[in-house]
């Protein structure tokens, strides 16, 4: 072991020293390389690793300026803009890619929130794990619940079969819902929360088109099939006519309204098919006036229809019934435009007023053309609210309702309680009149039948504008039963007043829009 280790050492250290070679030509003594074996190599290498170790000098700290960040987001070019726009309508001009879009974002109306809810992952943990709150989980948390949740069956014949059929069921159950044909929504639990309204006759809608015209296209609604779950498009394209659309291929362009499940149970009405349809007698007429002067009706498929038999039913309702209901939601949609116009002209003046400028003729004619259109639609819809009324009140007693009072009736029980008090107060033990005028009395009978009436609809708890519109009448007739100089003392002293406990008697409902039915002072 000695000799072997002097060996080593001796070799060792001889690698490390250099052979000197003296030049000819000069004195200096020049170091000459040679040749070092792999040992000695990896040897010299960890010498130096460990003479390197050393930190290196410091470099001189460099300033550096501060730039200003600009928070302007860079103006794309025009023609890469082109360029790509031009690309993404050549490609959605492929059939392939163009039905790919329609899958992936087309979403009709009655399908939006079934596959826009949570998906089937999210079910089958609110079911499984109904005490897990969270959702931040460790990756081996998340295995662990999908080794518990046992292993997905996807993209099997048998799977796309089932989800089909459950996707009809729940299409169908919604159907239901909407046409209030549902005894016990218990039975409903796997639908979401909130159910789409139908859409109504008049509504712009995006529907797809199958056969030679495969795609998107806008249109309007013209008429409404519940029995086979379609709707009647007639579409703004040139040359694409009117189509037969299914429900479920079908978007609103406006938002589409919804309505909790749990109000499907507590205004739902009898089923149709334990009772039997209201049979009234109306005018006939082979061409009504109403389908007539209605754009909408009159050119209708439907028009034949219409204008049937005085016993003729849609639904389960009276054909008549029916368009008058149309004519009403239609009314609305147009005073609902002319408001939206009558807030941004309001807000323009007062712009202009604050900035003491003058408001043009042209501007004054628009306004005074908006306003002359309102009074016109709320006399129309005064109109076709009695109507609609008229109609309820007949077909209540066929739905299994009880009819509501009509506001006459109304005000002739609160006008003879009113002169029977005013009969009582006014005779004195004696058997004489206190107050022996046959006008006062009755003014007075007048205007404590008006209490009466405030009474009553403050304690009916379900106001309707009709019964407003009943206080409003009893006004309007003592108003023009007394004498032209107690106008102004009426209208200070009475009027104001009856007005102020309307407005707040209508605050839940915002009935009083429909219920001051003069506009103009005398």
């Amino acid at each position: 072991e000695g000799s072997l280790s002097s060996s080593w050492n001796e070799k060792y250290n001889s690698l490390q020293k250099t052979p000197i070679w003296k030049s000819k030509n000069s004195g200096s003594a020049v170091e000459m390389p040679f040749r070092n074996s792999k040992r000695s190599r990896l040897f010299c290498e960890e010498d130096d690793r460990q003479i390197n170790t050393r930190s290196p000098k410091r470099n001189q700290k460099v300033a550096m300026v501060p730039q200003k960040f600009n928070t302007t987001m860079p103006t794309p070019d025009k023609k890469i803009s082109q360029k790509i726009g031009l690309r993404l309508r050549n490609l959605l001009k492929l059939p392939k890619a163009h039905k790919w879009c329609i899958y992936e974002w087309f979403y009709s109306n009655i399908d939006k929130p079934l596959f826009e809810g949570d998906n089937d992952f999210c079910v089958c943990l609110k079911e499984s794990f109904p005490n897990l709150k969270t959702r931040k989980l460790t990756r081996v948390e998340w295995g662990k619940i999908r080794r518990l949740m046992g292993k997905p069956r996807r993209c099997s014949s048998a799977f796309f079969e089932e989800e089909r059929s459950a996707l009809k069921q729940k299409r169908q159950k919604i159907r239901l819902l909407q046409q209030r044909k549902v005894a016990d929504i218990s039975q409903f639990k796997d639908l979401p929360d909130e159910i789409p309204l139908p859409l109504v006759i008049g509504t712009k809608v995006t529907a797809r088109l199958r056969g030679v015209h495969d795609g998107l296209f806008t249109g309007q609604i013209d008429a409404v099939d519940t029995l086979n779950a379609t709707y009647r498009v007639t579409f703004d394209r040139a040359g694409l006519g009117t189509h037969t659309v299914p429900d479920y291929e079908v978007l609103s362009n406006e938002p589409h309204e919804t309505m909790p499940i749990a109000a499907f149970g507590q205004k739902q009405r009898p089923s149709r098919f334990f009772m039997t349809p209201p049979r009234l007698h109306y005018t006939p007429s082979l061409q009504s006036p109403i389908t007539d002067s209605d754009p909408l009706l009159g050119q209708s498929s439907w028009k034949s229809k219409i204008s049937g038999t005085d016993t003729e039913t849609l639904g389960g309702f009276p054909v008549e019934f029916l368009i008058q209901v149309t004519r009403l939601s239609k009314i609305l949609m147009i005073k609902k435009e002319h408001i939206k116009q009558l807030r941004e002209m309001n807000t323009e003046a007062e712009k202009l007023k604050s900035y003491s400028m003058p408001i043009g003729i042209e501007f004054q004619r628009r306004y005074a053309t908006i306003v002359l259109d309102l009074e016109q639609l709320n006399k129309d819809l005064n109109k076709v609210l009695h109507k609609v009324q008229q109609y309820c009140y007949e077909l209540a007693p066929d739905q299994g309702l009880q009819p509501a009072d009509q506001p006459t009736d109304l005000r002739r029980r609160c006008e003879e309680e009113a002169q029977e008090i005013v009969r009582q107060a006014n005779s004195s033990s004696t058997g004489q009149l206190c107050v022996e005028s046959e006008n006062l009395t009755t003014l007075i009978a007048r205007l404590t039948a008006i209490l009466l009436q405030i009474k009553c609809l403050a304690e009916g708890g379900d106001l309707n504008s009709f019964e407003f519109k009943s206080l409003t009448d009893s006004l309007n007739d003592i108003k023009n039963s007394i004498d032209s100089s107690n106008i102004s003392c009426f209208q200070n002293n009475v009027e104001i007043h009856v007005a102020h406990i309307q407005s707040g008697l209508s605050q839940m409902g915002n009935l009083h829009a429909f219920a001051a039915n003069n506009t103009n002072r005398d």
